[in-house]
């Protein structure tokens, strides 16, 4: 607790947009970074980066998901498993992303983006609003997940890229599933610690949904660049 303590002293300058997949937290992230010109941390493009660093270590679980085929993956196994190993193995990772934040230079602000839980987030935090957490309706997640896995599919059939699994609409259909349970883990766990929250259901344009995360962080940013009006 000490360490965490020193740690979130160290990382007062680190906005955090969390949450669970297809709730649109990386667009409302990227739209804050271009604007203000911060440095910009997505926790999917260290994904590799972290899956390697967890083996290095000896992590056995990261070891045995490495070594799936995309059936064993994603088709094979219960919505039910595949929503316990990211309830298990996402804050596994998270130690890493605080790794790397600390290493990112503090002179500028950094907005960092992922599925990051509200647990493992709330000890790193020292301003009521350095962090909200999105997570998309039953509906919307359905809708952004498809939607994504058709653009994806789009650009992997121009690069020649095949990397499906047998069942492509069974593993489109299990993911679907694991992120709407993510989504309700999420935000139980945001209510629990009273922690700030946004459903989005697709009835706002990314712009407002952007303006809206922009002005809960209001605050905060008066606080860091206006220190004695905050005060």
């Amino acid at each position: 607790m000490a360490d965490q303590a020193k740690e979130a002293q160290k990382l007062t300058h680190v906005l955090w947009i969390c949450g669970s997949p297809g709730a649109g937290k990386s667009t409302v992230s990227h739209n804050i970074a271009r604007v203000y010109v911060f440095v910009d941390y997505h926790a999917d493009a260290w994904a590799r980066n972290h899956f390697a660093r967890r083996v290095a270590s000896g992590d056995a679980d990261a070891q045995a998901f490495l070594k799936m085929n995309m059936d064993e993956r994603w088709v094979e196994r219960t919505v039910e498993t595949l929503t316990h190993e990211a309830i298990s193995s996402w804050p596994k990772h998270f130690p890493l992303t605080i790794e790397d934040l600390l290493a990112l230079p503090k002179e500028n602000i950094i907005v960092a983006e992922g599925n990051f839980f509200p647990e493992s987030v709330a000890p790193y935090l020292t301003h009521p609003h350095q962090a909200i957490w999105l997570t998309p309706t039953d509906g919307f997640c359905e809708q952004a997940r498809r939607s994504k896995h058709a653009e994806l599919a789009r650009r992997k059939q121009r690069h020649g890229v095949n990397d499906e699994a047998s069942d492509p609409e069974q593993r489109l259909r299990n993911l679907i599933a694991r992120d709407q349970q993510l989504a309700r883990y999420v935000r139980s766990q945001a209510e629990a610690l009273q922690l700030p929250h946004i459903e989005v259901d697709g009835s706002q344009s990314p712009e407002d949904l952007t303006e809206r995360v922009e002005r809960f962080f209001d605050p905060f940013l008066i606080a860091r660049f206006h220190p004695r009006a905050s005060s």
